[in-house]
């Protein structure tokens, strides 16, 4: 029997134990946090941070079941990732380049303005050290983000020069290296990219259409694929993830950015995650067009090829269902009338009656997901209506 480590439990990576176990993997779960969502669909488990390669290392001593690694959904493990592929000697380690612009959005727009991007005005330190005094020759409205946190984690709006101080100092308690970077909010269509890279060219890739949460917080509501993208600017958007590649080594695995389509056409890349994305999106790609991404992630982290065939492509949509304030969970209410709907493929929740839920401030706030899927973009619009007149939460105070 083979197994894969992973690195992380979260909602995000549940997908991925799933797939692994049809495919016949054994999972071994890496994750700080025993209640995490993955944790029981692992086949073993271990209560180490991701963030220690070491001590799983040693924890796995003398293991020859071991044959890939993977970090779902997480940009923190990618560092251990490429560490524990390099320490078992494992097929097309992800390249300590791909790991950084991963890991610090400050690095990623670095590498996009030698790539000749567009790009827009940011700067990027840590307190005192003349960060707040570059950051006044922005445009404002701008966004304080930590250069390495990731779910919308510690993400400010900051609306005028006067808001600095206070916006990084909240910033930056969500950043583990006490970094981050003040960027101009750049108007425009949001988009979701998720990518298939083999032998170093774009195999695959899917672009989701998103709708966020009004401010402070800009999470991911609802996800809408295939996006309307014109067809030279979709032509436009692989190339640049082709020289993307190249220029940081990426030789193979999933690629995940958040983009920019602004009304004159550029196109801005926000964040990159060489790393399978959450929020439903190997599901809804599947549902929309047949394509696996997460068998294809799995193939290339153990060194097999992967072939992908897309069919003529189904409008698919996700909405996440979340609460308001906090509370226990007491009920889902609708949950049988919502999975009647003929166009509800799929209802997950990742909380139980019981179970303390909190408002939905960050991407792992979520109370769990919808997907739909229609022949047409409008009948999937009226299903989510629906679907949000219908869910509703109980939720008593702690």
């Amino acid at each position: 029997m083979t197994s894969l480590v992973v690195l992380g439990a979260a909602d995000g990576a549940v997908p991925t134990y799933q797939r692994a176990a049809k495919l016949g993997y054994r999972t071994i779960c890496v994750d700080i946090q025993p209640g995490a969502p993955g944790v029981p669909l692992a086949d073993e488990y271990l209560h180490i941070s991701t963030r220690a390669p070491e001590q799983v290392a040693a924890a796995l001593a003398g293991r020859k079941d071991i044959v890939g690694v993977l970090a779902p959904a997480s940009d923190i493990a990618l560092p251990s990732q490429r560490w524990l592929a390099n320490h078992w000697d494992l097929p097309d380690p992800i390249s300590e380049q791909a790991v950084l612009a991963s890991a610090d959005k400050s690095v990623f727009r670095e590498v996009c303005e030698r790539l000749g991007f567009p790009v827009y005005g940011a700067v990027a330190g840590t307190i005192g050290s003349g960060l707040r005094e570059a950051a006044l020759g922005l445009r404002f409205p701008t966004l304080v983000k930590p250069v390495d946190s990731t779910g919308s984690r510690g993400v400010v709006p900051c609306g005028e020069p006067g808001g600095l101080t206070a916006a990084i100092r909240a910033a930056i308690e969500h950043s583990p290296s006490g970094r981050v970077v003040v960027e101009e909010h750049v108007t425009g269509e949001h988009l979701t990219v998720e990518a298939v890279v083999a032998e170093g060219r774009v195999l695959f890739h899917a672009v989701s259409a998103r709708t966020l949460t009004a401010p402070p917080y800009f999470i991911t509501a609802a996800q809408l694929l295939p996006a309307d993208l014109p067809e030279d600017t979709d032509r436009r958007l692989v190339t640049m993830l082709d020289r993307l590649c190249a220029e940081l080594g990426y030789v193979s695995g999933p690629l995940n950015l958040d983009v920019v389509l602004a009304p004159d056409g550029e196109l801005y890349f926000i964040e990159m995650g060489a790393r399978t994305g959450g929020n439903g999106l190997a599901e809804l790609i599947e549902t929309m067009c047949g394509v696996d991404t997460l068998s294809a992630t799995i193939a290339l982290a153990v060194g097999e090829p992967v072939v992908v065939t897309p069919r003529t492509p189904r409008p698919v949509m996700l909405r996440v269902i979340a609460a308001d304030r906090p509370g226990n969970l007491v009920a889902v209410h609708g949950l049988r009338q919502v999975t009647a709907l003929p166009e509800v493929v799929d209802l997950r929740l990742f909380a139980q009656p019981g179970d303390h839920v909190r408002p939905y401030t960050q991407a792992a706030h979520k109370v769990g997901y919808v997907v739909l899927s229609a022949t047409t973009t409008g009948e999937l619009r009226a299903a989510a209506r629906v679907v949000d007149r219908t869910l509703r939460l109980e939720l008593a105070t702690p």
